[in-house]
């Protein structure tokens, strides 16, 4: 039986990840910093807790055929140290563990924020050039962690790069959640009336890529995928199907995109000025996703992986709605 690591299994993605490839049959070792999450996998992994950017790899990696690099510090604020540390240094360390140990398959998860401006952008394929200036700290380490990966394909070591899209579902705590915050006064602000085209991915379809990568042939070697739905949504939308589904009525009021953006600009500013510099409410990056469209071409994935979608964007806020609904009346 083929074992598989499967990093930030603690955290949202990669939960889904172990749960998934343990049901699909494969032997898992579920990995993560936080044990009480951890602990709660015991039925489908072999569970180890680990910090990738400062304990010892080896053992952790030993006897696995493949390995799913979930794992990330996923902020649109922070310092630029710790974002090097967690997911570039982590990724750097993990990918020698595997090489030393011979694993044979390597499929990391990548971000589109990368592909991020304050600008319009449809269609966009995998190939990138690196921006001047990036808008997040984040962002510049997720492109030098796939740079990592991508160099480190070789010999008998395949690797994959994933890049997918605002992924949610049953444990999300960074998509729809950051949502209803700002909805629970009843009020949601619409930046550029909504109009905005996006693309999101249920957790459902981004762990089904994640199997197709595990198989994928040589044409996937060394090689970025973008993953979505493929089914991008207006803004205004998605927020109202997402506030139906949750039976709540919140008004939506619409925002300027450039007052949106100017507001963001000035909470950054006075955040850099206070002790420990917080993470504002509002950013520009958060402004940015929601008030400028961005669309992913996902031919790659499907041609090269065999992708498809798992779960309609509908049918998976459906799911999320009955998850939230469950969860606030536990």
């Amino acid at each position: 039986m083929a074992r598989v690591l499967v990093t930030g299994a603690s955290g949202f993605i990669g939960r889904h990840v172990a749960m998934q490839l343990s049901r699909d049959g494969y032997a898992v070792r579920a990995t993560g910093r936080d044990a009480g999450r951890l602990a709660s996998l015991g039925r489908y992994a072999q569970t180890v807790r680990a910090d990738l950017a400062t304990d010892p790899l080896d053992a952790l990696v030993d006897g696995c055929t493949a390995v799913v690099h979930c794992a990330a510090l996923s902020s649109p604020w922070g310092r630029a140290e710790a974002f090097a540390l967690a997911n570039v240094e982590a990724t750097a360390r993990l990918l020698a563990a595997a090489a030393r140990t011979g694993v044979a398959r390597f499929v990391h998860l990548g971000s589109p924020s990368i592909y991020f401006r304050f600008a319009d952008q449809y269609d966009l394929d995998e190939s990138f050039q690196p921006p001047r200036r990036w808008i997040t700290a984040y962002a510049r380490s997720k492109w030098q962690s796939e740079q990592l990966v991508r160099g480190a394909d070789c010999g008998r070591l395949h690797t994959v790069i994933l890049r997918p899209r605002a992924v949610f579902g049953d444990g999300d705590q960074a998509i729809l959640p950051r949502l209803l915050a700002v909805a629970g006064s009843g009020r949601f602000p619409l930046i550029h009336a909504g109009r905005a085209r996006i693309d999101i991915t249920p957790v459902e379809s981004a762990v089904h890529a994640i199997g197709q990568a595990l198989q994928a042939g040589p044409a996937s070697r060394g090689r970025a995928y973008n993953i979505s739905n493929g089914t991008p949504v207006q803004v205004r939308a998605l927020v109202q199907s997402l506030f139906e589904q949750l039976q709540m009525q919140v008004r939506l009021v619409p925002v300027p995109r450039a007052l949106a953006v100017a507001l963001a600009g000035a909470a950054e500013l006075a955040a850099h000025c206070r002790p420990g510099r917080p993470e504002p409410r509002l950013t520009r990056y958060g402004v940015g996703v929601l008030g400028y469209s961005q669309t992913l071409d996902i031919r790659a994935a499907r041609r090269d992986l065999g992708y498809a979608p798992a779960l309609s964007i509908d049918a998976a806020l459906a799911r999320f709605a009955h998850a939230w609904h469950a969860g606030r009346s536990a």
